[in-house]
């Protein structure tokens, strides 16, 4: 389960972010209020089982986020884009040494998506790679997984701001 300290960590974090002097315009970090426990429950059910199974410990503490400034950007979608789910340019199953199902649920600044394996509920990074009608074939990409789960992975987010405002040189961010 993911812990609402997380949440408020990132929170703090962004307000000491806004007040730092990057040498350019900062955008708007945040990240938003979730909504109500019923009304996430609903929200994904109509999106898939494997959305409500993964992705609502997420959804239940936050509704998405958006760090454009840190390392190269962070944008994890509200659950209103994810019922928008678009098989012409978002894979719902990855093509490895076996078929994955799995649902998109964010991306970074340089292209790469954040999926939840639907079998596993670990997360996987895709680079930039061919997709045709849902099918996005990994056998020559460098897809990674990321993390266990998406509590872990928010906290590989949080470790990654945390390193950003704190301009620790020495961190390795997702990537």
């Amino acid at each position: 389960m993911l812990n609402l300290g997380v949440i408020q960590e990132m929170e703090k974090l962004l307000r000491e972010l806004a007040r730092l002097d990057l040498g350019y315009p900062i955008g708007v970090n945040l990240v938003r209020p979730a909504a109500l426990p019923d009304a996430v429950t609903l929200s994904l059910s109509q999106v898939s089982e494997c959305a409500v199974k993964w992705l609502e410990p997420l959804y239940l503490k936050c509704n998405g986020l958006s760090f454009p400034d840190v390392h190269i950007g962070y944008f994890i979608k509200t659950m209103q884009k994810i019922a928008l789910f678009d098989r012409s340019s978002e894979p719902d199953t990855v093509l490895l040494d076996r078929r994955i199902g799995v649902l998109p649920f964010g991306s970074t600044g340089g292209g790469d998506l954040f999926v939840v394996d639907c079998e596993s509920g670990g997360i996987l990074l895709l680079p930039p790679g061919p997709l045709k009608a849902g099918l996005y074939d990994a056998r020559k990409a460098n897809v990674r997984k990321i993390a266990g789960s998406i509590s872990e992975f928010m906290e590989l987010l949080l470790n990654d701001l945390m390193a950003f405002v704190n301009g620790d040189v020495n961190h390795i961010y997702i990537k």
